[in-house]
Formats: structure tokens, sequence, C-alpha cells
């Protein structure tokens, strides 16, 4: 691992490597190696402690409430475990209360003046870089967005919730993504390329291939699997956000009170699964379950991403059809 300096392994740490080969399956995925025992105790730092044992790095921290957030990431050696955000239990008091902090808003009415709540998107946003990460890890950066009131589509996500953007490509394409008079205020001229459909082969089963009136200004389209009947959001939901007939980011979507909710309950944390596509376009690392937690030795609530596995990406795809 890039800037990791070497150390000896216990034996604990080298039976956990073993058991990763003996996990390697036929389809060329790698089955990431289960948590130690004791996994919740604090782990040391991977610039200080690397090979074989498993280490957390934390990127740099940003103001948010009282507190602040930040990404981490949990590695055994060149494997990730965990790739997530932290906030800081104070991190979720004193939120702003206004809907959005008018970074990307758009006058669609043409009246001369913006209207925060039907006239903005993004919430309060904040870009989070990622720390140090072995290669073969996609993500790129990660997108935290608050929203007190919640937003569109009505009748779905309009509550007050977290969206945690783990995007897949540069920023540049997101900020190339402008804002305008369509869909969720989305650039008109944009909109095509944001509906795109993604190919079925990449394409998470229980998904639409497009969805161009999700399609938002800086941000592009999102895929839910929840139907409509689903009604209002009220724990945690899954999103894809696609661009261009490609998906650009993975979002755990969550609601302020049930995040809140982990810190006070026996097990401190819900996982579910990643809804996963036949095969990557890009080979990598990919997780198989999405988390909310309270670590109440950190004093953190955390939303990541884990058990991850490896794709061989779609030169496989292409080998495996022929």
């Amino acid at each position: 691992m890039n800037g990791f300096r070497l150390r000896s392994t216990s034996a604990a740490a080298l039976a956990s490597a073993a058991l990763l080969v003996a996990l390697v399956s036929a389809t060329g995925r790698h089955a990431a190696p289960p948590p130690p025992s004791g996994s919740a105790a604090r782990l040391p730092d991977c610039a200080d402690n690397a090979g074989g044992a498993v280490c957390s790095t934390y990127g740099p921290a940003a103001r948010l409430g009282r507190g602040t957030v930040r990404t981490y990431g949990e590695y055994q050696g060149a494997i990730p475990r965990t790739l997530g955000v932290s906030l800081t239990a104070p991190a979720v008091t004193a939120l702003p209360t206004t809907p959005t902090d008018g970074k990307h808003c758009y006058d669609a009415d043409a009246d001369g003046s913006l209207d925060d709540t039907h006239e903005c998107v993004g919430g309060h946003s904040l870009e989070l870089a990622l720390p140090p990460a072995p290669a073969g890890l996609p993500f790129q950066w990660v997108l935290f967005n608050w929203n007190p009131h919640g937003h569109n589509p009505h009748g779905r996500y309009d509550v007050a919730h977290f969206d945690v953007h783990f995007y897949l490509v540069p920023r540049e394409v997101r900020s190339g993504i402008k804002t305008g008079g369509c869909a969720l205020l989305i650039a008109c001229d944009q909109l095509a390329t944001a509906g795109k459909p993604v190919p079925a082969a990449y394409l998470p089963a229980g998904y639409p291939a497009s969805s161009p009136q999700t399609a938002e200004g800086a941000m592009g389209a999102h895929l839910d699997s929840r139907p409509p009947s689903t009604g209002t959001l009220s724990g945690q939901t899954f999103i894809y956000g696609a661009y261009a007939g490609d998906l650009i980011f993975m979002e755990p979507m969550l609601t302020r009170d049930f995040l809140q909710r982990h810190r006070t309950s026996a097990g401190h944390r819900t996982c579910e699964a990643v809804p996963q596509p036949a095969a990557w376009r890009i080979p990598g690392w990919y997780p198989t379950r999405y988390c909310t937690a309270y670590r109440p030795d950190e004093g953190d609530y955390t939303v990541s991403l884990t058990d991850f596995v490896h794709s061989a990406g779609a030169h496989r795809l292409a080998t495996a059809v022929r």
C-alpha cells in the first residue's frame, strides 16, 4: 500500500491471508477476509502499520454541525475491508435548517430570483477527499449531502436525510453536469446524455436502466430499486448514479433519525446487501454490503461500504460470452 511502512505480521494475520487464497472463486472474484475478533477496538494507523495486519486511515476533516466529517478506510495489506465516512457525534447536532447552501441553483421560472426550496439542488454538500488507498479501489472521492427537508421526488425522499455519494469518476465529470430547467434542474441539453441507459451487463438486478426524470444538475441520474409504492424513506436505501450510460457513483441514502438510533441500539450497526451487476466495467475491488453504525470506542457514526470482492472487469465478461 502506497505510503504504508512494512511491519512484521501476526500469526492471525497470516492465517487470514491463507483464508483469502482459499476463498478465490471460479468466477474470478476474491472474497475479502473476515474481520478479526475484537474488530470494534481501535485499529492501528496504516501509516505505522502495513503488510498483512489490519489498519485504518482517514482523510482530511470538514466541519459539519458542531463536529466534523471525513472519509476513512480499513485495509488488510492491499485488500480493502471498509471504505466510508465518519461523523463525530456532535456533527449531527446544530445542522443547517435552510433547504440548501445555494451552490447549485437555476432560475427555472426566469423571475430574476432564486427559490432555494424549488430552484436549488444538493442540499448542503461537502466534497471529501479519500485517504490513501491500495491499487484497485475504483472510488475517487466522496460527495456528502445533508438535506434538512429532503428533496424530489416528493413522497419518496422528502424527509431529513443524508446522501453519501462514493464517486467512481473524477470530480470534473460531476462538475460538467450543469444545472438547468429540465428534470431535477439539469441542463436540458444534457438530459438525453444523463438518461442514456446503462447496458444490462453492468446494471444490478432490480434497477432501471435509465431514469431521466431523476437526472439532477451537478450530480447525474439516480437509479433506485425501490418501487414508488414503498413510500417515503424511513431507514436506509442504496442508489446508483448514472451518466452517459455508465454507473458513476454508489449512494447509501439514510434518514437522520435512522442514523441517530444506532447510538442507543444494542447492535449499533445495520448492514444490507449492495446489489451487484453481472460485471463491472473497470476491474477492481467492489463492495457487496453497506452499513450504518455507531462506534462507541470512536464516538462517531459511520456510513460505509464493506465486504469487498474483486472483479476482473469488462475484459472477463467479454471473454466469457465468446
